[in-house]
Order: C-alpha cells, then sequence, then structure tokens
C-alpha cells in the first residue's frame, strides 16, 4: 500500500468568527481539498476546531503551514503529523468531510468503529468522543 501522509490537529477559533465565516470556511476547505485529493474530515464545536488531513506529504506539509498562519483559529495543538501505511479515510464516504451536525459525527464515529485493527481509527474516536457526548453544532 502506498505511504500516505496524514496531520491531525485541534484549534482554538477566533471569537470574531460568524456562522457565516465558518460556512464559507467549511466550503472552501471542502472544495479545496476534493480537488488537491485531500482527505479526512473538519469539524468546528464547542468553540475549537478539528481537522484531520490525509493525502501526498509535500502538499499537506505546505498547506499546513498555510493553516498555522491562518488568523481564524489559534492555541493550536498538534495530534499527530507522520506518514502511514493504513489512512483512515481511505474507504469513507466522502473524499473530505463536513462535519456539521451530531448525525454527521454520529455516521464519521460508526466508520472508525469497522477498522478496529487500525490504531488510528481508535485514537480519532477517542479525540471525537467529547463532541459526539455534547452534540454542541
Amino acid at each position: 500500500m502506498k505511504s500516505i501522509y496524514t496531520i491531525c490537529y485541534v484549534s482554538k477559533a477566533s471569537s470574531e468568527l460568524t456562522k457565516n465565516d465558518i460556512e464559507r470556511l467549511f466550503n472552501y476547505t471542502a472544495s479545496t481539498n476534493s480537488k488537491f485529493d485531500v482527505s479526512g474530515m473538519l469539524l468546528h464545536s464547542l468553540g475549537n476546531f478539528f481537522q484531520v488531513l490525509e493525502g501526498e506529504e509535500k502538499h499537506l506539509l505546505g498547506l499546513y503551514e498555510k493553516i498555522k498562519e491562518d488568523v481564524r483559529h489559534g492555541d493550536i495543538y498538534e495530534v499527530y503529523n507522520k506518514r502511514t501505511n493504513q489512512p483512515v479515510f481511505n474507504n469513507y464516504n466522502s473524499k473530505f468531510d463536513i462535519v456539521k451536525t451530531s448525525e454527521d459525527l454520529d455516521m464519521l464515529i460508526t466508520y472508525l468503529n469497522q477498522d478496529r485493527s487500525n490504531s488510528t481509527n481508535h485514537k480519532l474516536k477517542r479525540l471525537l468522543q467529547p463532541f459526539a457526548m455534547l452534540g454542541e453544532f
């Protein structure tokens, strides 16, 4: 299997962001990531962003540098930044998923439960659990 690069982070959303700003960000992210063959997911909840990006290493590293400079968020906590032979979103229902509702999150967690052999799936599920429990989108 081809090696894929994966970046996962959590960040604090800027307090100035409106719902419209977040919706525009979601639309731009989904469109751009699909165009550049980046898979993964983006969630905004509880005043935080949670994102997983999977794709070609050179592209993701450049993209992540831009993400870190984006003023729409701060206090970035990097969960992982590594090569992997087991991409999480390889068989997901879309290339890049925007999680907007508790139903979207439930679908994602159900997907993560399907491949228990992938340790990254288990880690992501644990990280997403607080969002699922509170269900605030």
